[in-house]
């Protein structure tokens, strides 16, 4: 990745200096010019870089510890530790942590007093918390970035994994974002009742090898890093409740659980609340889930009081459950002042979208997202290299780069992790074959 360079012998220092001399307010101070045709090439090779390595400012100090090639490391510490004159530039951000403590391996862990527990199924290793800088707008995404496309194509990797716990039917109900230079996933298991795992690994493609740490009654998780007050996020039902933790590869280091939601805002419709999701902007915090009944509910508390209980609850959206069924997911679009909500539908599942310009305001079905014949991920609008396993792009999660309570997505990088199954196998709903796929956009 070569940056251009101007040499200054290509200057006429005599005539610069003449037409400094005469006032000729036309005539460019020509060392003016090239300082700044140098910045330029070096912001382009910084944008070309940061697209490569999928990193942008907001990306946590954690995440960007990645093996880079020389000649990328050079670009990256010259285009931004460097002055014009190579004096070390000033700036701004929270800074990161440090690693936490190391994980425990092998043994049971369960949690006291209301805390998380969990086992493993394999080694441990250390963790460092997710620790961010953060730049720019007031709601929305920030950064480089591509548009939402008007429709959308994917293609599919095969089952990522099996379950590795004894008695487990299934992997579902994903909630996945990068960290500590890897990806942290969790997700539901089937084991004749609904229970949890956490996973680890450096890459999908590492996944069927990876540990899967046994964590007893959490179903339909959702993970993220809440940036305030530096310390992960864990939600999850049934009756919505929350934990925090500072290692959040680690279940037992989970906190005790709290409610996260007053009350059933739902009165008993469908069943009751369930596929929560939280999100927030700059002011406030934002609680979404479902009712299973065609229901999408909405209640919000400021920043400043989350992590904490939502009272506030109303019914925001309502269609038949052939439109809104459960599973709802909301994101804001990097680089926009958009937000993104997916919902799987009943029947053969697939996921419709909507937009909203607001996390508090109104939300429309995005046209080229809206039905089975043109869904935001279906079967219909998605490929199989492999050869196509499953009929359901079910429950899952747009794979995040940054964890934080932005729950910011990438559109020029989009990936969703769902769950499919072998539609030749139909035992009882508790023991369905689910499995993870990945889902990649063709752009």
């Amino acid at each position: 990745m070569g940056m251009s360079r101007l040499s200054p012998a290509s200057f006429g220092f005599t005539r610069e200096r003449k037409d400094r001399a005469r006032g000729d307010k036309q005539a460019p101070d020509r060392r003016l010019v090239a300082r700044d045709t140098k910045l330029r090439n070096r912001s382009r090779g910084l944008a070309t870089f940061m697209r490569t390595y999928r990193i942008s400012l907001s990306t946590p100090i954690s995440i960007r510890r990645i093996a880079l090639p020389p000649t990328a490391a050079l670009l990256l510490g010259c285009t931004v530790g460097c002055g014009d004159n190579g004096a070390a530039s000033s700036g701004t951000g929270a800074g990161d942590p440090g690693p936490m403590g190391a994980q425990t391996s092998g043994a049971s862990a369960s949690g006291s007093d209301g805390a998380l527990g969990g086992t493993t199924t394999g080694a441990a290793g250390n963790a460092s918390s997710g620790g961010t800088e953060t730049t720019g707008e007031a709601t929305g995404g920030t950064g480089m970035t591509c548009p939402l496309p008007s429709t959308f194509q994917w293609t599919s990797t095969g089952p990522l994994a099996e379950p590795r716990n004894t008695g487990a039917k299934s992997l579902k109900d994903f909630s996945v974002t990068q960290y500590d230079g890897g990806y942290l996933v969790y997700g539901t298991t089937a084991d004749g009742n609904w229970n949890g795992f956490v996973s680890t690994f450096g890459s999908f493609d590492q996944w069927a090898a990876a540990e899967q740490r046994y964590i007893p009654g959490l179903v339909a998780p959702t993970i993220f890093y809440f940036t305030p007050k530096d310390t992960w996020v864990l939600a999850y039902q049934w009756s919505f409740k929350y934990a925090t933790s500072k290692t959040p590869d680690d279940p037992s280091s989970w906190s005790a659980t709290r409610p996260l939601l007053d009350g059933d805002p739902t009165d008993g419709r469908g069943t009751g609340p369930i596929d929560q999701t939280i999100i927030c902007d700059d002011s406030d915090c934002y609680l979404f889930f479902n009712d299973d009944a065609g229901g999408v509910y909405r209640g919000s508390m400021p920043v400043s009081e989350f992590p904490g209980t939502f009272s506030n609850v109303t019914r925001i959206m309502d269609e038949p459950t052939s439109v809104i069924f459960e599973g709802v997911q909301v994101y804001s679009i990097k680089g926009s002042r958009q937000y993104l909500m997916i919902i799987e539908n009943n029947g053969a599942r697939f996921f419709r979208a909507w937009t909203a310009d607001s996390l508090g305001g109104e939300w429309t079905l995005l046209d080229g997202a809206a039905s089975e014949q043109q869904p935001f991920a279906g079967r219909n609008n998605v490929s199989w290299p492999g050869g196509q396993w499953t009929n359901d792009i079910s429950h899952g999660d747009l794979v995040r780069e940054n964890p934080s309570e932005k729950m910011e997505i990438d559109p020029c990088n989009l990936q969703l992790l769902y769950q499919g199954r072998d539609p030749a196998q139909n035992p009882a709903y508790i023991d369905l074959p689910y499995r993870p796929g990945l889902l990649t956009l063709v752009r």
